[in-house]
C-alpha cells in the first residue's frame, strides 16, 4: 500500500452517541473493504466487516443495532473478534479455543476525537490529531463538545464557518447551528454518506471561538 492510499486514511464514520448502545454499530467502505465499528457489551471496536470463515459481509446495513453476528452460518464475535458463538461446532466445526483465535476478525484503527468517531482500515500509521493537525483536532473535539444536542436538520448558509477535514465537512452558522456531512470513502456508495445537525444545549451557551 502507498501512504497515501485509502487503506491509510483516517475517514470519519458517525458521533459518539450512534455507538453508545450495546450492540450498536456503524459500517462503512474504504474501497473495496467494508470496516464495520461496534458497540460489544460497552467496548466500541472495529473490524474489517468480513467473517473469517466464508468471508460473508457480516452488516449488510450502513447503521442498525445488533449482535456481531455472521449471516451465514450463524458465528457471533467478540469484542476481540474471536469467534465465540459457534452453531453447531461440536459436529461440524470442532473449532477448540486456538482455532477459534486463529479466525478472529481482521481489526480496524479506530479513534475519537471529541464525539467524533474516526476509521481506518490500515491498524498501523500516524494518529488521527497527526494526520489533521493539532490545531485542527483541537478545533473539531471542541465544536463537537460544544453541540451534543441533534435537532432539525439545517441547510448551510454562505455566512457559515466551514471547515473540512478528512472526509468531513462542518458548517458553522453564526446563529448556533452545526452541521457535519461525512462523504462516503473512496469506493463506498451514497449510502455511507451521513449528514447530522447539532445544536447546543441552550441558546445562550457559550460556544468555542
Amino acid at each position: 500500500m502507498q501512504n497515501d492510499s485509502p487503506e491509510n486514511r483516517w475517514f470519519h464514520l458517525c458521533m459518539e452517541d450512534d455507538l453508545a448502545t450495546p450492540n450498536a454499530f456503524v459500517t462503512t467502505r474504504v474501497g473495496a473493504v467494508p470496516l464495520v465499528a461496534q458497540n460489544i457489551k460497552g467496548r466500541v471496536v472495529a473490524f474489517r466487516n468480513v467473517c473469517t470463515h466464508r468471508f460473508a459481509v457480516i452488516h449488510g446495513e450502513p447503521a442498525g443495532c445488533g449482535p456481531l453476528r455472521c449471516p451465514y452460518h450463524g458465528w457471533s464475535f467478540d469484542a476481540d473478534g474471536v469467534p465465540v458463538g459457534l452453531p453447531f461446532n461440536p459436529t461440524d466445526f470442532q473449532l477448540e479455543a486456538e482455532g477459534r483465535r486463529r479466525l478472529a476478525l481482521h481489526p480496524a484503527s479506530l479513534a475519537r476525537c471529541g464525539r467524533l468517531v474516526f476509521v481506518r482500515v490500515a491498524t498501523e500509521g500516524p494518529s488521527l490529531e497527526e494526520e489533521l493537525g493539532s490545531g485542527t483536532f483541537a478545533r473539531l473535539a471542541a465544536l463537537s463538545d460544544a453541540f451534543p444536542r441533534r435537532g432539525d436538520a439545517a441547510e448551510p448558509a454562505h455566512d457559515w464557518e466551514r471547515i473540512e477535514a478528512a472526509n468531513l465537512r462542518l458548517h458553522l452558522a453564526p446563529d448556533g447551528a452545526l452541521v457535519l456531512h461525512s462523504a462516503a470513502p473512496a469506493g463506498a456508495d451514497s449510502r455511507f454518506s451521513r449528514t447530522v445537525t447539532l445544536y447546543p444545549i441552550t441558546a445562550d451557551a457559550e460556544l468555542p471561538a
